[in-house]
């Protein structure tokens, strides 16, 4: 992959973690092109469910539709997980959908405040957004064999750590509380949080997690846009399916359609 990880298992990760599986097995590097290229690359090889990949800086970090993820060195957190989920294929969503409900609730918790999901994968609040998530996975004939899960927190990053352009749209826990903040603290919580919410959807699927994922969508209940076999619609959220779709009314209010890989925009 050209870039050598240092250490087994950063030690101030080690400190705080209290997960059974999630995080047990590290890769740290202090840059790397992307965690999610090198986690990838370690899944194909065999690497167990919980293999964690961590990085201080990310070169050529990737959000959603090949947009850029961008953190100053040394910041926030960057790192991608290895899930290998007994599921079929499409349950790509419905894991970033239970990866993201996981990640608000444990950053609502430590902030002592309101941290969103926008459907699919950004977690937001009413400032700005916060993080990300990028989910790739393989698939063999018999299902899914593994998904490997991008996430990027903005934590210690200020306004002048970030381009212009990107400043005005972002937020990071220092920026919202007023105080530095432990990466490896956020990240073991974090963990922690994600793995309880993932051994539920291993073990009942999505469903049950709907009603917590709707309780944080950030859409629901506003008026949104988007473009479907190159037809512009609108609509109003009404929540998520079971699949993880985004359950969308259309204007006027006669169907419901459920939107699976469109771009969304916010109207009103």
């Amino acid at each position: 992959m050209g870039d050598a990880p240092v250490g087994p298992l950063p030690a101030d990760l080690t400190r705080y973690l209290a997960t059974a599986r999630l995080g047990r097995r590290v890769y740290f590097y202090p840059a790397i092109e992307s965690t999610n290229d090198a986690a990838l690359a370690l899944a194909r090889a065999g690497e167990p469910e919980g293999t964690l990949v961590m990085a201080d800086h990310q070169r050529r970090g990737r959000g959603r539709r090949e947009h850029t993820w961008t953190s100053a060195p040394g910041r926030d957190v960057l790192c991608s997980l290895i899930l290998r989920p007994p599921a079929e294929p499409r349950a790509v969503l419905p894991v970033t959908l239970a990866v993201a409900t996981a990640i608000s609730v444990a950053l609502s918790k430590l902030m002592d405040a309101d941290v969103y999901v926008k459907w699919p994968n950004d977690i937001v609040t009413a400032n700005g957004k916060l993080g990300g998530i990028l989910a790739e996975s393989a698939t063999t004939a018999g299902g899914m064999d593994y998904v490997v899960v991008g996430i990027g927190l903005n934590v210690n990053s200020t306004p002048e750590d970030l381009p212009a352009g990107v400043r005005e749209l972002a937020v990071s826990c220092r920026t919202l509380t007023g105080s530095e903040w432990d990466r490896a603290f956020v990240l073991a919580d974090v963990l922690g949080t994600v793995e309880a919410y993932y051994d539920r959807f291993r073990r009942d699927g999505f469903g049950p997690l709907v009603s917590a994922y709707e309780a944080r969508l950030w859409q629901r209940g506003r008026e949104v846009a988007f473009e479907r076999d190159g037809v512009r619609a609108s609509g109003t959220v009404l929540g998520v399916a079971g699949d993880g779709a985004l359950r969308v009314r259309l204007a006027g209010g006669a169907h419901e359609v459920e939107l699976y890989h469109e771009v969304v925009e916010v109207t009103g």
